[in-house]
């Protein structure tokens, strides 16, 4: 009798070491959307009541969707025209917006549009018709907008006022610098850079100074996004073999991997609650929505 008792117990406790030893299992995320299609760069705006973003809506355009997230409501953000529309941003008192636009003189200009007297002003990167702008950010300020140019000199991350002009370049290095986000604060941006070879996220002062490695791995990083308090980093990354959502703390410590799937997640945003993180996660091939709760346990440490 004793011995069949001692015999379980070993037993018991095997099992619960074996369930020690296993990766922590995230919390389930909520599903936002299920159209499928595919989609890239989304903002939150109206508080979190609504989520603004670029989908391939139609087979050879790319046009700017609002969806209000308590009814599931989908329209044009704009009217339908000849152009495509990519990467949509607000200043934060919601009288300016810009974005990159096809169909003029260059691959992708951008346009800035004031919401209050209603006009636009567009700027076209220089060099030839290849040229292009994408992921524009308005400074906290709001009088300018960061965002990056493949132009001559090949991509770099750029500044410039709201009437388009004043050009400043914040990096000047090889390979590739793109997908900058500025701190609430307005003092750092974060980017990913290819200087050293694989694509790395560094941070630099406002003005481009002060550059300095953030993460390394040998598998790219990019798409990283402030928290609104300021103290974390998510990005996506394939450091660990696969296209994954990862949060790091803004000193580079504290990595920690959000999403385990066997298919793609990517462009993480915040949600204004500091909580949730909003991923485009594709689930059977199609590509969607999903919130993330950052405070629910599950994360698991990732690979430097």
């Amino acid at each position: 009798m004793t011995s069949c008792r001692s015999i379980r117990t070993a037993l018991l406790l095997s099992a619960l070491c074996a369930l020690a030893l296993q990766p922590a299992r995230a919390a389930e995320p909520q599903r936002v959307t299920r159209d499928g299609q595919l989609k890239f760069a989304p903002v939150f705006i109206d508080g979190g009541k609504t989520l603004v973003y670029s989908a391939h809506n139609q087979p050879t355009r790319v046009s700017i969707i609002r969806l209000d997230l308590a009814t599931g409501k989908q329209t044009l953000y704009y009217p339908i025209g000849s152009d495509s529309q990519f990467d949509i941003a607000f200043s934060r008192d919601r009288k300016l917006e810009c974005f990159a636009r096809s169909g003029g003189p260059r691959q992708l200009s951008l346009v800035i549009r004031n919401l209050v007297t209603g006009n636009d002003v567009v700027f076209d990167p220089p060099g030839a018709q290849r040229s292009t702008v994408r992921s524009p950010r308005f400074t906290p300020d709001g009088q300018r907008i960061v965002m990056t140019m493949n132009a001559p000199g090949g991509q770099q991350i750029v500044s410039l006022n709201l009437q388009g002009k004043d050009v400043r370049r914040l990096t000047a290095s090889n390979g590739i610098n793109g997908w900058p986000d500025i701190s609430p604060d307005g003092k750092t941006i974060v980017f990913s850079s290819s200087r050293n070879g694989a694509l790395d996220l560094w941070l630099m002062d406002a003005n481009g100074d002060r550059q300095r490695s953030l993460v390394r791995s040998s598998r790219r990083d990019i798409y990283p996004a402030w928290s609104p308090d300021g103290q974390r980093i998510a990005f996506t990354s394939a450091r660990d073999g696969n296209q994954e959502v990862y949060i790091v703390d803004r000193d580079g410590g504290n990595l920690r991997r959000v999403t385990r799937h066997p298919e793609r997640d990517g462009f993480p945003i915040w949600h204004p609650d500091g909580r949730r993180l909003l991923t485009i996660s594709e689930r059977g091939g199609r590509f969607d929505f999903y919130l993330w709760d950052t405070t629910a346990g599950g994360q698991t440490p990732g690979t430097g």
